[in-house]
């Protein structure tokens, strides 16, 4: 497994809410981010990483895959408590809280857990040339955004009728509110498969399509690619922090 990772603040926000924690010998990669005012919001995602990270360094050689979903909720309600009671110690910290995306690469899988509107893509790569469609690129997203927006999308209201801030406004995060409830996907990975983790201050300045371009670079090596992405939100205007983590099946 080889893997890239970058952050930065965007051309907009004067801090960096975004943290990444990325280990390739154990295989576990982890992107939060952070909401609240003035530092709150990296304070949170910090917290998420770092508690999330020492839960699965600790646990996640003892257990076997069919207990891998149930260690991963474990981890993100142990950083929801965490976060929960750093918030009762400051009104500077009241009401932080943070996205995270969870991948855990084994063998031909990957296990990906999610809560929030951070997102999980997998860009698979086929023969170029006069062949069928299934082999050609596929590039798939593999969450769906906790917000007010898709929900109201699930229940038959059409995108016009629902506001830009509803889109942006979270229905579950780590550290607000109600213990969150991920939602859990496992996938094969196979070797020349790339996977991407990424904050929504990619998303929100790229389209999956244009996303998807980018990818299709294969003669790129992944701190390239991650570059490119970072430099092609801000060259769209770059209105968020913006995090990235690549990783590719050897």
């Amino acid at each position: 497994m080889i893997s890239a990772h970058a952050t930065h603040p965007g051309l907009i926000r004067q801090n960096n809410e975004d943290c990444i924690r990325t280990d390739d010998n154990l295989g576990i990669y982890l992107l939060a981010d952070g909401i609240g005012g003035h530092n709150a919001g990296e304070v949170a995602s910090a917290l998420a990483v770092e508690t999330v990270y020492a839960v699965l360094r600790s646990n996640i050689a003892h257990i076997d895959a069919d207990g891998y979903f149930e260690l991963m909720v474990h981890a993100i309600h142990a950083a929801h408590w965490e976060i929960s009671s750093k918030a009762l110690t400051s009104s500077t910290f009241m009401r932080m809280g943070t996205t995270l995306v969870v991948a855990v690469l084994r063998e031909d899988k990957a296990y990906i857990v999610h809560t929030g509107d951070s997102r999980c893509y997998v860009f698979q790569s086929g023969f170029h040339g006069p062949l069928m469609e299934s082999e050609r690129d596929t590039f798939k997203r593999l969450t769906h955004d906790h917000t007010v927006g898709d929900q109201l999308l699930a229940s038959g209201m059409s995108r016009g009728q629902i506001s830009k801030k509803q889109f942006h406004t979270l229905t579950q995060s780590i550290g607000c509110g109600d213990p969150p409830y991920p939602d859990f996907n496992i996938i094969e990975f196979k070797p020349g498969d790339v996977l991407l983790i990424c904050s929504d201050g990619l998303t929100d300045m790229l389209t999956d399509n244009e996303i998807e371009a980018i990818l299709a670079h294969g003669d790129a090596g992944l701190d390239t690619l991650t570059k490119d992405l970072i430099d092609a939100a801000n060259a769209n205007g770059g209105r968020d922090n913006i995090s990235v983590i690549l990783l590719k099946s050897a």
